[in-house]
């Protein structure tokens, strides 16, 4: 496993100011730390069943570049 998800991130607001609230932080870490072991996980399965390492990774990326904020859409 990789080790980013064993250390602790600095969030930064939209106006590039540091997140200083405890809590805050604490979630947002906690939520890397699942979305990191989802996508190893994920992409060990793809690995393991024959899928090439490189298009399991693009299509990833596309997915990170296509998020939007989305509560209150509908």
């Amino acid at each position: 496993m990789n080790k980013v998800n064993d250390k602790e991130f600095l969030w930064i607001d939209k106006n590039n100011k540091i997140i200083s609230c405890e809590e805050t932080n604490k979630v947002l870490n906690e939520n890397f730390i699942e979305i990191c072991s989802v996508l190893q996980n994920a992409y060990d399965d793809a690995i393991l069943i024959g899928c090439d390492e490189k298009d399991f990774k693009k299509k990833i990326i596309k997915l990170m570049n296509s998020l939007e904020f989305s509560i209150g859409k509908e």
